[in-house]
């Protein structure tokens, strides 16, 4: 493995923006370099940050799954006893991350749509319930948010 890929990855950029991109030979190279630059930036921030954030977004959501079971139908109470049943799967292999991501999102999703059509005067749990996930996808997309120089 590479000692401190992110680290590594910084470096290239550094190489690339003060040594390549100077050195380029038209407008379209530069341009070019200097996107490339940008990008890998972007892939080191996130090579830093991705199993934190799938980590604790995931705990996140089995809590707010948690909080929220017995008032949801049996068929999203059946598919919150199921990713809460996978809650201590430990692999950090970004594949594995990611899955898990794509099921309780999906979850997350429905059940958000579910507590938006209970809402309501009768049903203030439920008017609670949309608004812990629509703070939830506020901190979701700030964890997605880069420094890039433009």
């Amino acid at each position: 493995m590479i000692p401190k890929p992110g680290e590594s990855i910084a470096h290239i950029c550094a190489r690339i923006a003060t040594d390549l991109l100077p050195k380029a030979s038209d407008d379209y190279a530069a341009a070019d370099l200097a996107f490339l630059t940008v990008m890998l930036s972007m892939v080191q921030q996130d090579f830093e940050r991705f199993a934190d954030v799938h980590v604790r977004e995931h705990d996140e959501m089995c809590a707010i799954f948690r909080g929220a079971r017995d008032r949801l139908p049996p068929d999203l109470q059946a598919r919150v006893d199921a990713v809460l049943g996978h809650d201590q799967d430990t692999s950090l292999l970004a594949s594995a991350l990611n899955a898990r991501a794509d099921v309780t999102t999906r979850l997350l999703i429905d059940v958000h749509a579910w507590a938006e059509g209970e809402a309501g005067p009768e049903a203030a749990w439920a008017v609670d319930l949309d608004g812990e996930i629509w703070r939830f996808l506020d901190r979701y997309a700030a964890n997605r948010t880069y420094e890039a120089a433009l």
